[in-house]
């Protein structure tokens, strides 16, 4: 049966009214402290209860958190529109001259556009494209090496089977010759004569049936 819904306002029944804040302090605390440790956030919660007790979770130092509290709040508190404006106009085309000097880099990587370097930056270059080579070496030997080790796992696997395999051809073949041995041995100790009127009528019997 599904919970009725509660409405929000104040419960009048004190008993209730400390039973409900009781529950959803520690909701809220845990809460938090879930918070704090998935995202990697600093979490204060502060809670004063109707009879004026205290409880309080803080991820970190306090008082880091609130010295923090402050410098954000004085912070924003001193931005004036045309100043917020200002900064993220700054922080735009600090951005802009970061993505210029990644995409020179990785021109200058490729053998374009060498002409006007001096020979210290081609020489940072050649260092960083030898490091990149070895690295990309590196990687490659330790991916043969690991598919190597692979294949002998399935090579020593095949040669097991295999080996299975011809235990239970030869062990068939030794059950053949053995019950060949033995009809063998049942023929020499039971001779048959039959004389030839006797195998006229064997034909003529079966033609019969």
């Amino acid at each position: 049966m599904a919970r009725g819904k509660i409405a929000i306002r104040r419960i009048e029944n004190p008993a209730s009214r400390q039973v409900t804040f009781s529950k959803r302090k520690s909701g809220l605390i845990k809460k938090a402290k879930e918070l704090a440790i998935l995202c990697d956030a600093e979490v204060l919660v502060t809670i004063f209860s109707s009879t004026g007790r205290l409880y309080e979770y803080s991820s970190s130092s306090m008082k880091s958190i609130f010295d923090r509290y402050n410098e954000e709040k004085e912070h924003h508190q001193l931005l004036t529109p045309s100043s917020e404006a200002r900064l993220w106009q700054t922080e735009a085309e600090r951005l802009r001259q970061q993505m210029d000097h990644l995409q020179e880099n990785y021109r200058r990587l490729k053998g374009e556009e060498l002409s006007g370097m001096r020979i210290s930056d081609l020489d940072a270059l050649e260092n960083q494209l030898e490091m990149r080579l070895k690295n990309i070496r590196t990687k490659k030997r330790a991916l043969i090496h690991h598919e190597n080790i692979e294949l002998s796992k399935k090579i020593t696997l095949v040669q097991h089977e295999n080996r299975q395999l011809l235990k239970k051809g030869y062990g068939a073949i030794d059950i053949r010759k053995e019950e060949g041995s033995f009809s063998g041995q049942a023929n020499s100790c039971v001779p048959v004569h039959v004389n030839r009127s006797e195998e006229d009528e064997i034909r003529l019997g079966l033609q019969l049936q």
